[in-house]
């Protein structure tokens, strides 16, 4: 292959390669890139017309065309890199540096005319090739100078960026450092051994290689575009980007503005000091070690919630998108929701369990109605209610009791005062008969029980708690069956009783026996008890009369309390 092909081969990459950045970058990097690319297409293009001129006169327009971009490309260059190490040129240095090409260009078109550039030029044609002698004029020594200074510039502002600047990628300055090292050394190097054959188009491929590599790898640091890509565009939102390994590439100053300790952070190196929350979740998230994938901050008055998301770039394995939206107006809304919703919750419990008091207190309140028509168990409903509470409370404490839960308890003592319902049926006077019923009378009385469930049921018809309702309907009707099955009203027996009506008579039992009636005198304690532990088998069920007993003290200080 001839180095002509050679050459025409260099220039087809620096089309391609100023193709990919008009498609791939259009509208995202500053037109200097661009400058820069068509001035080494210009100089590489002058190099092919050069070796292919026929005559002098082809050969020099060639040359004119070459110099178009070799005066122009360092002062792009220097443009490029100053762009991509974030440095502001000053406005004069980049006036007189465009000013000192375009002279150059015009020594170099005027050379046919005047010496000042070059003395003399002719042509010399060797192995099917045609190269350009020249005579160096006075000025020539110009463009070198300019070279040297632009490249100088560019080495400069890279090493301060190194030195001096976290926010630009280390890994980008020193591929730019490289390449300038690289074409500023072939350059030289082509000059002091006077080589008849171009070197400069082949380095000019790798030195807009390894800007194309720069600016995509640039694009890791654009917030807009990488937030764009993730469909995340908010300027509202404050963003951090980390690349597939936990090196941190950037954040923008609405992140910085949160989280002042984002400044510290280096471009493209790992976070070194996790010392404080923020840093410590980035580093976790960073190397996949994070429980969750968002977190909340307080800075100073606002609420910062920060979201975790991963985008898959085809230059890199991966890049970590840490998203930070202000929702303090959002998260102090919902706070303020959930309290008037807890608020709420809160009222209408209370406003229920006022309900449910109110309820038990009329239920109470007809219990003592129905009492007040029986003369002969004045006060028997409060303290039956007292003794059915002392006892279930006794049974809850009772490991061997599983059917005794709190619920039953309360719903047992709630239903002890209903126990006597049926009694509003009883005619009075059967009712307050002072002495024996004749067994005609006594069975109208004994009909209490099944009447009073049948109220019992109506009253309590539009209830929810239809398990309270059942306990409640079982006390009234059955408080009066015995374990041997000689009580009534359905002469039930043993386990068939309901539990809540063997306490309830117990209870029923043990105040009729201590409490004095017109037709007999209040037994002592001593005497109640006995008869209930007497009666442990055949009236009360044995186990429950048991555990009764077992509360003798607590029954006596209940019932002395009520004589106090």
């Amino acid at each position: 292959m001839t180095y002509s092909m050679l050459v025409v081969i260099a220039f087809c990459f620096q089309i391609l390669f100023l193709g990919y950045l008009l498609v791939h970058f259009k509208g995202r990097i500053s037109p200097y890139y661009y400058f820069m690319f068509i001035a080494v297409l210009l100089t590489t293009y002058g190099d092919m017309m050069i070796n292919s001129a026929k005559d002098l006169e082809s050969a020099l327009l060639a040359n004119q065309t070459s110099y178009l971009g070799a005066v122009f490309s360092p002062l792009f260059l220097m443009f490029c890199i100053a762009d991509l190490c974030k440095v502001n040129l000053k406005k004069v240095i980049g006036v007189s540096s465009c000013g000192i090409s375009c002279l150059l260009f015009v020594m170099v078109a005027t050379s046919r005319k005047h010496d000042w550039y070059y003395k003399k030029a002719n042509i010399e044609f060797a192995n099917g090739m045609t190269f350009l002698k020249k005579e160096d004029g006075p000025l020539h020594f110009l463009f070198p100078t300019f070279l040297a200074l632009m490249i100088l510039f560019g080495f400069f502002i890279i090493v301060q960026t190194l030195r001096n600047r976290r926010d630009v990628s280390y890994k980008n300055s020193v591929m730019l450092l490289f390449s300038l090292i690289v074409t500023s050394g072939s350059y030289i190097v082509e000059k002091v051994n006077h080589y008849n054959l171009e070197i400069l188009p082949f380095v000019y491929c790798f030195l807009e290689l390894v800007m194309i590599i720069v600016l995509h790898r640039i694009s890791l640091y654009d917030i807009p575009y990488m937030s764009a890509k993730m469909s995340l565009v908010d300027k509202s939102n404050g963003y951090i980007l980390f690349d597939g390994r936990g090196n941190y590439l950037t954040c923008d100053e609405v992140a910085r503005y949160w989280f002042g300790e984002l400044g510290e952070l280096r471009a493209d190196r790992p976070i070194k000091k996790a010392y404080t929350p923020i840093l410590a979740d980035l580093q976790k998230w960073c190397n996949g070690t994070a429980e969750n994938e968002k977190a909340q901050y307080e800075v100073g008055d606002q609420i910062v919630v920060v979201y975790h998301s991963i985008l898959k770039e085809h230059w890199q394995n991966a890049v970590h998108c840490i998203r930070l939206e202000d929702e303090t107006e959002q998260i102090k809304y919902q706070n303020l929701v959930e309290s008037y919703n807890k608020n709420l919750t809160e009222e209408v419990k209370r406003r229920t369990q006022s309900m449910k008091s109110i309820h038990e207190d009329i239920l109470v309140s007809m219990a003592n109605i129905v009492e007040s028509r029986d003369q002969n168990t004045g006060g028997h409903v409060k303290r039956t209610s007292d003794v059915v509470k002392l006892f279930t409370d006794a049974l809850i404490e009772n490991e061997d009791f599983t059917q005794m839960t709190p619920y039953i308890g309360r719903c047992i003592a709630k239903a002890a005062p209903l126990h006597d319902f049926g009694k509003i049926a009883v005619p009075d006077n059967i009712l307050n008969k002072p002495g024996k019923f004749e067994p005609e009378e006594y069975e109208v009385m004994k009909t209490h029980s099944a009447k009073g469930a049948v109220i019992v049921e109506q009253i309590l018809h539009s209830t929810e708690d239809n398990r309270f309702k059942k306990i409640a309907e079982n006390v009234a009707h059955y408080h009066h069956e015995k374990w041997d099955g000689t009580g009534y009203p359905d002469n039930l027996k043993g386990e068939d009783i309901p539990f809540e009506a063997r306490v309830m008579a117990l209870a029923d039992v043990f105040d009729a026996l201590v409490s004095k009636r017109v037709y007999k005198d209040s037994f002592s304690y001593d005497k109640a008890f006995s008869i209930i532990e007497e009666s442990a088998g055949s009236h009360f069920d044995p186990v429950l009369a048991e555990e009764f007993l077992k509360c003798k003290n607590e029954l006596i200080a209940l019932y002395d309390s009520y004589e106090e």
